[in-house]
């Protein structure tokens, strides 16, 4: 059997399986380029009922009209050969007649549309010149205090830690030159405190990567300027394990 014709397919994408014959059903149920045919007349059939109709626009009566004309005042009449007078400047200025100035129904459908085209576009412009001018620039972040990160054994360079100050805030930068081993657990970022007794962990180091850390100015001030790097096991204990990988004080 050959393909069945668009009409047929057209039955079938609409539901109307009882004007399709059975050989037919059967064809198009065996048979891919039919089906794919079927499947894209019934999403285009779903995407038209999903559309949204465009709004219509009526025409005012022409009684509308001919009031707003009597309350402007009709045209007057300049005579034959007239136009090379001079004109008089007392008399009243020629008035157009609004019958002249109507728009075509179909043009008044399209300039409310336009219009607010061009509404949505000034409106997305102010927006963007108000954001442009009015807010400025983001501050440039500046260094406030550096420190080498050492091996606690060899005292060998691995890395560098900076407190870094920008426009969302303080953070702890830190940076390796060697991806530092974690192990089966994972690398914790300690402050403490140089009274050597108390310290904080302020997050976790992602191996090998520079990562930034948020902290507070009042860590700072409070002496809490040694930077360590410890590795962690997954023990659900929070203190530190007193593996230290790498550690360093912060110059401010």
């Amino acid at each position: 059997m050959s393909h069945p014709d668009e009409e047929l397919l057209a039955d079938l994408a609409l539901g109307a399986d009882l004007e399709v014959s059975p050989q037919a059903r059967d064809h198009v149920s065996g048979c891919p380029v039919c089906q794919s045919t079927v499947q894209d007349l019934r999403r285009t059939l779903a995407l038209a009922a999903h559309a949204e109709s465009p709004p219509t626009w009526s025409q005012p009566p022409d009684r509308v009209w001919s009031r707003i004309e009597d309350a402007v005042g009709a045209q007057p009449t300049t005579p034959p050969g007239a136009a090379s007078e001079a004109p008089d400047p007392t008399a009243p200025a020629p008035v157009t007649t609004l019958e002249s100035r109507r728009t075509p129904r179909s043009s008044r459908r399209v300039l409310p549309w336009a219009a607010g085209m061009a509404a949505a576009g000034l409106a997305i412009g102010l927006l963007g010149g108000r954001a442009l001018w009015h807010d400025p620039p983001p501050a440039p972040a500046t260094t406030i205090a550096q420190a080498q990160l050492d091996t606690l054994d060899t005292k060998r360079p691995r890395g560098e830690a900076s407190v870094v100050r920008s426009g969302s805030g303080i953070n702890l930068k830190i940076s390796t030159t060697a991806p530092l081993e974690a192990g089966s657990g994972f690398l914790e970022v300690w402050l403490i405190n140089k009274d050597g007794k108390r310290m904080v962990s302020i997050g976790v180091l992602r191996s090998g990567e520079a990562e930034l850390l948020p902290i507070t100015q009042a860590l700072i001030d409070q002496g809490y300027v040694i930077v360590d790097v410890s590795r962690e096991a997954f023990d659900n204990k929070p203190q530190h394990s007193g593996d230290s990988l790498v550690r360093g004080t912060l110059r401010i």
